[in-house]
């Protein structure tokens, strides 16, 4: 199993954090009795828990500096194992601050580059300390405004669910909820469905079997890299056979992924809009 630094203290500032600090996930897995075992994006795809389109939109999205969160009902359902795996494919240019739930400080905010920043929650929920909830909460998606990105997990079972919770029960803006490029739901380890968070309700871009409205990712891919629609759907297409090929030639430890898809998020396609 290969292993990533995890800090398994409470989330409480004894003193001002630094960028260390904010570089190292704290709890990010949530507290279990086993520890936990990441999945390369390509042994998921080999799984059946993801269509190789989705892991590329989803790539595409965040390495154009968008946001994104991952829900699932019940717990244990795959949404920190799929999110990271995600996160691994993100360019190296990018930093990142993992937030510190009910402990979280802000003190990033007043060295951080927001257009190259992507704020982390393990969690969006007031289960445990350590997982981001209230005014907190509200203040992270309130920074997406100032250019930041944003990615977590939450627990919710549809789209309108997840919605409710952000909007109405924890008071998240609807502006700042629409800055939330995707919103993955997943059930029983497996994702089911893809929405875009752009409006007041939530547009399905990926539904049941994974069929895939093309014209919509790609629009969205072109918003977020500055892609003519035609270049962005050739990204998509081809991030999407790079990924099947892996997994089809049995590619899936963590490291040999990320370095074989790296240097797909140097590669220029050309058309700008």
């Amino acid at each position: 199993m290969q292993q990533r630094p995890i800090a398994s203290a409470a989330p409480r500032s004894v003193r001002p954090l630094g960028p260390v600090d904010y570089a190292t996930p704290v709890a990010w897995w949530g507290w279990s009795w086993e520890p936990p075992v990441p999945m390369s994006v390509t042994e998921l795809v080999a799984a059946g828990d993801l269509d190789a389109r989705t892991a590329a939109l989803a790539w595409l999205v965040l390495a154009g500096h968008g946001s994104l969160i991952v829900a699932a009902e019940q717990p244990h359902s795959g949404k920190t194992t799929t999110l990271t795996a995600l996160l691994d494919l993100l360019p190296a240019r990018y930093g990142r601050v993992y937030l510190r739930g009910l402990g979280e400080t802000f003190e990033f905010l007043d060295r951080a580059r927001p257009a190259s920043t992507l704020l982390l929650a393990n969690e969006l929920s007031s289960h445990l300390p350590v997982y981001l909830w209230g005014p907190k909460a509200v203040r992270a998606f309130r920074a997406l405004r100032e250019g930041y990105a944003f990615a977590s997990t939450l627990h919710a079972d549809s789209a309108d669910e997840a919605i409710g919770q952000l909007r109405d029960e924890l008071g998240v803006d609807p502006g700042d909820l629409a800055r939330v490029d995707l919103l993955v739901l997943m059930r029983e380890r497996r994702v089911t469905s893809v929405h875009r968070l752009s409006g007041p309700a939530a547009t399905p871009l990926v539904t049941a079997d994974w069929r895939h409205d093309g014209p919509a990712e790609a629009a969205l891919v072109a918003e977020r890299n500055g892609w003519s629609v035609a270049a962005a759907e050739r990204a998509i297409g081809s991030r999407a056979d790079r990924i099947t090929d892996l997994a089809r030639r049995g590619v899936f430890g963590i490291e040999n992924v990320i370095e074989a898809l790296a240097p797909w998020n140097d590669v220029d396609e050309g058309e700008r809009s």
